[in-house]
C-alpha cells in the first residue's frame, strides 16, 4: 500500500471535522475560563484523529461489502491492490492508537472523560457497522453532527478545565458549539445529497431518501443561515467575545460556496465545497474567540 493509497483509504481529507471543534474548544476554553492543559489536550487530538480515520476506514470496509458493484478504491494506476485484509489492519491500528490515547487522557482526568470516550466509540462503531449502519439511516447527519461537533467539544473544553459539566454548562457548550455542530451535519448531507441516485440503487435510506433531492438541498442552505443566526445570538448573550460578531462577513463566502455545490452536487469536483465551509467557519470562530481573549 503506497502512502497516496493510505491517504485515500482513510479519507484524510474530511479530518477536518474531527479537529475543528476540538481547536476551537481550546480557544473557549482559554477566553472562557483562562484554562488550558496542552498534554490532555493533545492527546485527545491524537485519540479523536485516529478513530475518525479508523471510522472511515472500516465504512469504507462495510460500503464496499454492500455495493452491487465491487469497486471499492483499489483501481490505482500503480496497479497495486490493497485487499480487505490490509482495510482491515489499518482500522485496527488507527483504532488502537485511540483507545491508547483516549485511555491514557481518560487516567489523567476522572470517569467523566471515560463515558464520553466509550459512547463516542461505541457511535463510531454503530455508525458504519451492524446490520443497519447509523450512515446507511436518515439519522446520519444528526449522529454525525452532534458526535463530533458537540461530544468532541465537551471533551475538549473538559480535559482542559476540570469544569464539572453540569446541565447548565452542558447546555451552553452545546449552544456554543452548535454552528460546528450544523457545519459538521452538512458534510454529511452534502455526502448524501451528492451520492443520492448511488444509493438509491444501493438501497441506502438516508435522509435525502426520505427528503428528496431538492428538499434536502433546500434544508442545506437553511442550515447554514441558522447557523450564522444562532451565533449572532450566542454573542449577544455572552457565551462567545464580541469579537464573533465578525463572523457575519463569511456569510456570503460560504452562502455562494454552498448555492455552488447544490446546483452541480458532484463528490469529485463541489463536495470541496462543503468541507471547505466548516473550514472557514471553524476558522473564523477561532481567530475571533482568539482575538476575544486579548480584549
Amino acid at each position: 500500500m503506497t502512502f497516496k493509497q493510505f491517504l485515500d483509504l482513510v479519507e484524510i481529507r474530511v479530518v477536518v471535522p474531527s479537529v475543528a471543534p476540538l481547536l476551537v474548544a481550546l480557544a473557549y476554553s482559554q477566553w472562557q475560563y483562562n484554562r488550558i492543559n496542552w498534554i490532555n489536550a493533545l492527546l485527545l487530538i491524537i485519540a479523536t484523529v485516529a478513530i475518525h480515520l479508523a471510522v472511515n476506514t472500516f465504512n469504507r470496509y462495510e460500503d464496499d461489502k454492500r455495493q452491487k458493484e465491487n469497486k471499492f478504491l483499489r483501481d490505482y494506476s500503480d496497479n497495486e491492490i490493497i485487499t480487505d485484509k490490509q482495510v482491515l489492519h489499518v482500522a485496527e491500528v488507527l483504532a488502537v492508537i485511540a483507545i491508547i490515547a483516549g485511555i491514557s487522557v481518560a487516567i489523567r482526568t476522572s470517569y467523566i472523560t471515560w463515558i464520553i470516550g466509550i459512547v463516542s466509540f461505541l457511535i463510531g462503531y454503530f455508525y458504519s457497522a451492524g446490520p443497519k449502519p447509523i450512515t446507511n439511516t436518515p439519522f446520519g447527519e444528526i449522529v454525525s453532527g452532534i458526535t463530533m461537533g458537540y461530544f468532541i467539544f465537551v471533551a475538549q473544553v473538559y480535559v482542559n478545565t476540570s469544569l464539572l459539566p453540569n446541565t447548565n454548562v452542558l447546555f451552553q457548550w452545546f449552544i456554543v458549539s452548535l454552528p460546528l455542530t450544523f457545519f459538521i451535519a452538512e458534510i454529511m448531507l452534502a455526502n448524501n445529497i451528492a451520492d443520492y441516485d448511488e444509493d438509491q440503487e444501493n438501497k441506502r435510506h438516508t435522509l435525502v431518501h426520505y427528503t428528496g433531492l431538492e428538499n434536502a438541498k433546500k434544508i442545506y442552505i437553511l442550515a447554514i443561515i441558522l447557523s450564522f443566526v444562532e451565533i449572532i445570538i450566542v454573542t449577544l448573550v455572552g457565551w462567545l467575545p464580541l469579537t464573533s460578531f465578525a463572523l457575519i462577513i463569511l456569510l456570503p463566502i460560504v452562502l455562494s460556496n454552498a448555492h455552488k455545490f447544490v446546483n452541480y452536487p458532484d463528490k469529485k469536483t463541489t463536495f470541496i465545497l462543503a468541507i471547505k465551509n466548516l473550514l472557514i467557519v471553524f476558522l473564523g470562530m477561532m481567530i475571533t474567540i482568539f482575538v476575544g481573549i486579548f480584549l
